[in-house]
């Protein structure tokens, strides 16, 4: 009897390590991300947006559906270099590298819950296009002057460049300076008559960035209203707008005043640390056959900013109405052999599109053809 009571005490015993064994593995195994599903699922395909300029900003939000509201973390593996994901799950990567124009296989996004629950979501990723080595500039709405919000970027753009060209000028024999780009008074008088940029029109204004060499030192901001020797309606025409530059290592200026008067002037220039803040005023008049418009710069240093304001009351002047009068749009244009004629309207009063009021533009990353 003692022998069959022993044999049952241990065979229990035995029942309740094992059964006590098989509850921690169990608790650890859902800990790791092996727990009955959440109700949760990847909504978006990274796969519908997966191909990208060489140069250009590559952009991926991950949105997801169900009912769980908790904590998300986001992560990447196997993603090309600076390839980020932010706290939102949005993926952020410019290619700059020569080295980069391929296809990234099985880039992985990673979704961890806060019970530890995971998703992931494998895709390829195809850079297109040729390397052609200088600065890269971005274009944002609203003012970025002092951060970066990644929901206002409107996409990348490159000077237009002369390559150390000898053809500006009244002769095309000339230094290609900004002066000698915008070409002001001759053939056309009291206008502009500019030698490398966006074909101006008379009803159109165009802004642009200018190197004068090798895309990568020497860049200026242009911008024109009007086109010599081109007719328009309702003249004359008035323009108004202020720009505000930030964190500039160089002490920009006034290049180019298409007009003898003081229609385009420096309010203000400070300097800290080496980096140069600047307010420009410009208060145009210009007529039927004539143009208006500036050149300001030089520009260089990896933080630089420039805040472009359109509308609204003018922070230097509270008195004046800043507006593009009567143009039918207002275009930044951007040319290289990576974005061939790639433009953004950023006013477009004959299709009745809603204004952007202002914008900014500034560096934003050096590509690097020899890796």
């Amino acid at each position: 009897m003692t022998k069959i009571l022993y044999f049952v005490f241990n065979f229990c015993l035995c029942l309740t390590i094992v059964s006590c064994g098989e509850s921690e593995e169990f608790e650890s195994w859902e800990k790791g991300g092996y727990s009955p599903a959440e109700d949760i699922s990847i909504s978006s395909s990274a796969s519908d947006n997966a191909t990208v300029t060489f140069g250009q900003s590559y952009q991926h939000q991950v949105t997801t559906t169900g009912t769980y509201s908790g904590t998300i973390t986001y992560s990447l593996s196997n993603q090309p270099d600076n390839m980020t994901i932010s706290s939102s799950g949005l993926i952020e990567w410019t290619p700059t590298k020569a080295s980069q124009i391929t296809t990234h296989s099985n880039i992985k996004i990673t979704l961890t819950t806060a019970s530890d629950y995971v998703l992931t979501q494998t895709y390829d990723l195809t850079v297109t296009g040729t390397c052609v080595s200088g600065n890269v500039l971005s274009i944002w709405t609203g003012d970025q002057r002092t951060s970066t919000d990644s929901s206002k970027f409107l996409g990348n753009i490159t000077s237009y460049t002369d390559n150390a060209s000898d053809n500006c000028g009244s002769n095309n024999n000339l230094d290609c300076t900004a002066e000698n780009n915008y070409q002001f008074g001759t053939p056309n008088a009291s206008s502009e008559n500019l030698n490398i940029g966006p074909t101006p029109s008379a009803t159109k204004g165009n802004m642009f960035f200018y190197n004068q060499y090798d895309n990568t030192t020497h860049t200026y901001l242009f911008w024109m209203f009007g086109k010599g020797g081109a007719d328009f309606d309702d003249e004359p025409n008035l323009v108004k707008l202020d720009l505000f530059v930030a964190n500039n290592e160089s002490p920009d200026e006034v290049k180019v005043n298409d007009d003898d008067s003081d229609e385009l002037s420096r309010n203000s220039q400070s300097e800290s640390s080496g980096l140069y803040s600047s307010s420009y005023k410009g208060r145009y008049t210009y007529w039927t056959k004539k143009s208006d418009g500036g050149v300001i710069g030089p520009f260089s240093g990896s933080n630089y900013r420039i805040f472009i304001d359109l509308r609204g009351f003018s922070t230097i002047n509270p008195s004046d109405n800043l507006t593009l009068g009567n143009l039918a749009s207002f275009t930044f244009w951007s040319t290289t052999e990576i974005i061939d004629g790639f433009s953004l309207d950023l006013e477009d009063n004959e299709s009745n599109e809603d204004p952007v009021d202002n914008f900014t533009v500034g560096y934003s990353t050096t590509l690097d053809c020899s890796n």
